[in-house]
């Protein structure tokens, strides 16, 4: 037998003795009679924050361009999950609950760049919960190009996330 085994037997052994031997203690106590006053009232809680799909809204200016990256600094909500990753895609969202949430993405190959065929890729990526009374605000920005090798950074601002209702992820694609 395997010593890590043995280990688990002699601790399952201690904990059912220990057990056994609070049973007549049990028996001995007297139980405590209801009281008849009413608990206090728990004071009410605030009502949670709705939460939302966050999608990027870039469009392409023509079938020859592509999003490649984004690098952004959202203030105003806090990313509870990161609904899923484009194919060939890398996201890190950190910062959550510490009033500015950083949203990283990039292509890891140039067949990954999200392409006017592939705009479902870069639909409901986050769920968030927005944070009451903080306006929405984006810096950063977000790195297009063309499969030629041109590439434009476009400087983001709040137009460029596109928010929707929604309690959790959708369901994964395909």
């Amino acid at each position: 037998m395997r010593i890590w085994r043995l280990s688990i037997l002699a601790l399952l052994m201690a904990a059912t003795a220990a057990c056994d031997g609070q049973k007549g203690d049990r028996k001995a106590e007297a139980p405590t009679p209801p009281t008849s006053q009413a608990a206090p009232a728990a004071p009410p809680q605030p009502a949670a924050q709705p939460t939302e799909l966050v999608s990027l809204a870039w469009r392409p200016a023509n079938t020859n361009q592509n999003l490649q990256a984004f690098d952004l600094e959202v203030s105003g909500l806090d990313v509870l999950a990161v609904c899923h990753v484009p194919p060939g895609w890398t996201i890190n969202a950190t910062g959550a609950g510490e009033g500015v949430t950083e949203l990283k993405g990039q292509a890891t190959v140039g067949a990954a760049y999200v392409s006017l065929d592939d705009m479902q890729d870069i639909a409901g990526l986050f769920l968030v919960r927005v944070r009451p009374n903080e306006p929405l605000a984006v810096r950063g920005g977000i790195t297009t190009g063309t499969y030629d090798g041109d590439q434009t950074e476009i400087r983001a601002t709040p137009a460029l996330l596109r928010r929707e209702t929604a309690d959790r992820c959708p369901p994964p694609k395909g």
